[in-house]
């Protein structure tokens, strides 16, 4: 029994290219609402499934932003706006931009539904009471867009930007958007530090920063997941993104000594490689098994935490601390409410 008609198909088909070879062009390629309901149905809820990793991970960090105010940059079908929104209920306007009117109505359609107490709006003001969400645009902008979204987003109090894992999407968050904003912002997230980013010493020219989603595994006996993931060409089990979340005013303190996993850890025979993010450096680390088994263990299984104080000897990890929730906080500034 199939559960797409070939229309269905051929549409998601010809959006996937345009994703993938960046060939919108700047134009509307939106028809009609049941397109956009087909997109927020299959891609943007797998987008859905990125923020809500994200989202999670800044609960742990004992993060939200201050801001009362959302705008969601390029929203599409809004499902970025609508995360954050059930996240953070203190939030209680959302403002939509997109380059579609009918996107625009149809993101605040969807979030008016699911959240009637929120004021929604259509614009693209940003103000210093905005926390500004932007989700998987950079491969279609170009330069100078690009240095126009920046400059709006220096207006903004917080900023989440998530893109696609992508080696080229990464690279671009980093060098365009966080060494632009670093020297007005500070870095909550994914770093552990307010440093030049590690990545982009020579030496590690091939890593980008990126990381892996979990997805509901009630999709694995989903019969319409397993045809659209067939008819596709798509791994379901993978879902690598980036991301980049910014706070104005404040310092983000974040506990010392903390680093950020990256990617998957690559396993070999009684032992792991693992990529770690951390003030000094960009560095790859070993973890056998014999020095700490439930760590390894956890890494095997896919259920190890992403935040970690590390003991590290002779390039190995010999003891792992996770980051308790909340241990992070924000400076003196923003106690004094500044």
């Amino acid at each position: 029994m199939k559960h797409w008609t070939a229309s269905e198909i051929a549409f998601l088909r010809e959006l996937r290219e345009r994703f993938l070879s960046a060939t919108a062009d700047g134009r509307d390629y939106w028809k009609s609402e049941a397109e956009l309901a087909l997109y927020d149905a299959t891609f943007g809820e797998r987008i859905g499934w990125k923020w809500d990793a994200i989202l999670a991970e800044l609960v742990a960090r004992g993060w939200r932003p201050r801001s009362r105010r959302a705008l969601e940059w390029g929203c599409g079908s809004g499902v970025a706006g609508r995360r954050v929104l059930a996240q953070w209920p203190h939030l209680d306007s959302l403002a939509l931009h997109d380059r579609s009117p009918l996107a625009r109505r149809f993101a605040a359609q969807r979030a008016r539904a699911e959240h009637p107490r929120v004021t929604i709006c259509e614009t693209s003001d940003v103000g210093p009471d905005t926390l500004l969400v932007i989700s998987h645009v950079l491969n279609e902008l170009s330069a100078s867009e690009l240095t126009s979204i920046i400059a709006r987003a220096r207006q903004a109090q917080e900023i989440i930007w998530v893109e696609a894992g992508t080696h080229l999407d990464s690279r671009r968050l980093i060098t365009e958007v966080r060494e632009s904003l670093l020297p007005e912002f500070a870095v909550v997230a994914p770093c552990t530090h307010q440093a030049r980013c590690g990545v982009l010493a020579t030496e590690n020219a091939p890593h980008w920063c990126h990381h892996f989603a979990p997805v509901p595994s009630a999709i694995f006996q989903d019969a319409r997941w397993a045809e659209f993931a067939r008819e596709l060409g798509i791994d379901l089990r993978a879902l690598p993104y980036s991301f980049l979340v910014l706070e104005r005013g404040v310092t983000f303190m974040q506990t010392a000594g903390f680093s950020r996993v990256i990617g998957r850890p690559r396993e070999a025979k009684g032992f792991t490689r693992v990529l770690s993010c951390q003030a000094e450096s960009v560095a790859e680390f070993v973890l056998q098994k014999r020095d700490a088994p439930d760590l390894f263990r956890a890494f095997h299984k896919g259920t190890a935490e992403s935040t970690y104080r590390w003991q590290i000897e002779n390039g190995r990890i010999v003891e792992a601390e996770p980051l308790r929730q909340g241990e992070t906080a924000r400076g003196l500034s923003d106690a004094a409410g500044a």
